[in-house]
């Protein structure tokens, strides 16, 4: 089989897996599941991928790379750090439980327990989206738009822990945390820690 085929079965695999964790959730998934979910026999879901976690780890490097490069695409075209942090907090939040990426990434995490490989992964991720926050951060503080409470590292990791523990709340359907709800706190939480009231700033750029 030639490699351009050879990618589109990886493809095809790759797409069936994400349907698979979306529809019946990462505990239990089984490689018949994802054979049945691309209309190939198990045998072809081995042939490629000979153990289940090489295949998960490329779904999640996926959905990663998707969600952090759209998000730093969208702040990087603004010009002002202010209406920078404003719209990465407005994208770091789910738009609720349909919302399929974020989902997807919630499902992964569960594959880090057992996993160093999925711990190392998500440790990464963790650290390309805190570092969006911190660049952003001490660009502003020296251009005099923030007062920084803290070092721009610690408030941007503060940032995504927030947004990994409301986000989460916001999928699940927490009666008390929907989208704006989490948006909220978090705004707060970048208002306390850069002197500038976010919750008055506009969004810029969101889609």
């Amino acid at each position: 089989m030639r490699r351009k085929d050879q990618a589109a079965r990886r493809q095809q695999l790759a797409t069936a897996a994400r349907q698979v964790l979306l529809e019946r959730g990462a505990v239990g998934v089984r490689v018949k599941d994802i054979a049945q979910q691309a209309g190939l026999a198990p045998s072809s879901v081995l042939y490629y991928y000979p153990k289940l976690d090489d295949l998960l780890l490329e779904v999640s490097r996926g959905a990663m790379e998707r969600y952090a490069e759209r998000r730093a695409e969208a702040v990087r075209a603004l010009d002002s750090p202010v209406d920078q942090l404003r719209l990465a907090i407005r994208l770091g939040v789910p738009s609720g439980p349909d919302d399929e990426e974020s989902r997807l990434l919630y499902e992964l995490d569960a594959f880090t327990g057992s996993s160093r490989t999925f711990a190392i992964l998500t440790s990464s991720y963790f650290d390309r989206q805190a570092m969006l926050y911190e660049s952003l951060l001490e660009v502003g503080a020296r251009r005099g738009d923030f007062d920084l409470g803290a070092p721009a590292r610690q408030i941007g990791r503060g940032l995504v822990a927030l947004e990994d523990g409301l986000g989460l709340q916001v999928v699940i359907g927490h009666p008390a945390i929907d989208s704006a709800e989490a948006e909220r706190i978090l705004l707060g939480y970048a208002t306390i820690a850069t002197g500038v009231d976010l919750s008055a700033v506009p969004v810029s750029g969101a889609s």
